[in-house]
């Protein structure tokens, strides 16, 4: 089940693993580049959190369309919902992360950077699946309007 779960949330969920992946990631390079290729991951997953919220924005538009042009409300207002929670979610990754760079011990500092983008990656995904069943939803409200 923890593979399934892992492969869903795209992170391993154990902290041993996660541990290993951290390791694994930043290998060979050296303090500033492995500090760098992990800050590009995290403002990577801010970008798309960016562009998610944008989609999310149409999608909310085509749902009130629907409420008012007689679209099921159960499906359409059970699609806003999964909406704002994935938007709540996307806007969530949208914090600063300014923690990393103060002083201190450079292992702890890359520790707490991998944790952020560990968890920007956890919460996009979930915020990616709940658009996507929302679109699911107002596209099955379309259908059952249509017939």
């Amino acid at each position: 089940m923890a593979g399934l779960l892992d492969r869903v949330l795209g992170v391993p969920l154990s902290r041993a693993r996660r541990d290993a992946l951290m390791v694994n990631t930043i290998s060979g390079r050296s303090g500033p580049d492995a500090a760098a290729y992990v800050l590009a991951g995290v403002q990577h997953n801010t970008e798309k959190a960016g562009a998610l919220l944008a989609a999310q924005g149409i999608f909310a538009i085509a749902c009130t369309y629907g409420l008012d042009h007689g679209w099921p409300r159960s499906l359409a207002i059970a699609a806003i919902l999964l909406l704002v929670a994935g938007a709540m979610l996307a806007m969530s990754m949208l914090r600063s992360t300014a923690a990393p760079f103060r002083h201190g011990d450079h292992d702890a500092r890359m520790a707490t950077m991998f944790h952020v983008l560990i968890s920007r990656m956890v919460r996009f995904n979930i915020a990616l699946y709940c658009t996507f069943l929302s679109v699911l939803l107002l596209g099955i409200a379309a259908i059952r309007f249509a017939y």
